[in-house]
């Protein structure tokens, strides 16, 4: 593992910082984090007091559950520096990356109670293909599907709306455009995009273009801060720190600020792994 750069450690100690200031007179900062981790189940489960299901959670899970209740959700998702809504495509962008279904349970319900419509989060999953696999994307799609409908959001007569059909031509257009943006390059003529990828690509960066750009990047689901947001999550999640040198400045580009992707990487801490949430914390640091 790489030594960790001073930046990250002033960052880290920053963050500790600011937990204790978090702690109410009268509290221990034990009891706080406590407190902070039964709300944020609460909102998760749509609950106004999940005390109940807190205690039951770790008594069947022993002290991960108390870790999983203070520290992911009573310190990582108590954070101010990223919203829930957003907090909350990370983790299910990650769970499903990771192929991680039966979590889902908590935290499709979490999307909506966050402000995720059901809409955006059958399109995380649909972005996921790009990225992780059409496998784990459909895997986690007909989990998603099974919880929205027994909340009441299942498609519509049954059946969900299929993608757009784009002539050739009109996905290579489309394509470049997505790319230009993310890439910061101008250029507008998709066979000068395409030339640019080919010599190192292949038949890949006709396919990179066409779909992943033309078809999944252009779609209007999610914005392209959220797919960024997905994107980057997804890249962490696999451990694909060469692919997070063009995807984290493309998020800059998109609207994501650095702070944001900090919290991402502490999120990745609780649900990738430390190790994975370093690398990634690396790239973002080397941001100016």
């Amino acid at each position: 593992m790489k030594k960790i750069s001073v930046s990250l450690i002033f960052f880290i100690t920053a963050s500790i910082s600011t937990m204790f200031s978090m702690a109410s007179a009268g509290e221990t900062d034990y009891e706080q984090r406590r407190a902070r981790g039964i709300a944020v189940f609460g909102s998760l489960l749509g609950q106004a007091d999940a005390s109940a299901v807190a205690a039951k959670f770790e008594a069947e899970n022993g002290a991960l559950g108390s870790f999983a209740l203070d520290f992911v959700l009573g310190d990582i998702w108590s954070r101010p520096g990223l919203s829930k809504r957003d907090r909350n495509l990370i983790v299910l962008t990650m769970l499903a990356t990771l192929h991680q279904t039966n979590q889902l349970s908590y935290y499709v319900p979490g999307g909506l109670n966050h402000g995720l419509s059901a809409t955006e989060i059958r399109e995380i999953m649909t972005h996921i293909a790009a990225y992780a696999g059409f496998p784990r994307a459909l895997d986690a799609m007909a989990e998603t599907n099974r919880i929205l409908t027994s909340l009441g959001h299942g498609p519509e007569n049954g059946k969900l709306p299929a993608a757009e059909k784009f002539s050739d031509a009109q996905r290579r257009e489309r394509g470049a455009a997505v790319m230009a943006k993310l890439s910061g390059n101008p250029a507008t003529d998709p066979d000068k995009v395409l030339a640019a990828l080919a010599g190192k690509l292949g038949p890949l960066g006709a396919y990179g273009i066409d779909f992943a750009f033309g078809e999944v990047w252009a779609r209007s689901q999610l914005s392209r801060r959220d797919r960024s947001l997905l994107v980057v999550s997804v890249l962490t999640a696999l451990g694909r720190t060469e692919e997070l040198h063009i995807h984290v400045p493309a998020a800059i580009r998109h609207g994501v600020t650095k702070a944001e992707l900090e919290e991402l990487m502490l999120t990745a801490f609780a649900y990738a792994g430390a190790p994975l949430a370093v690398e990634g914390m690396h790239v973002v640091q080397e941001l100016k």
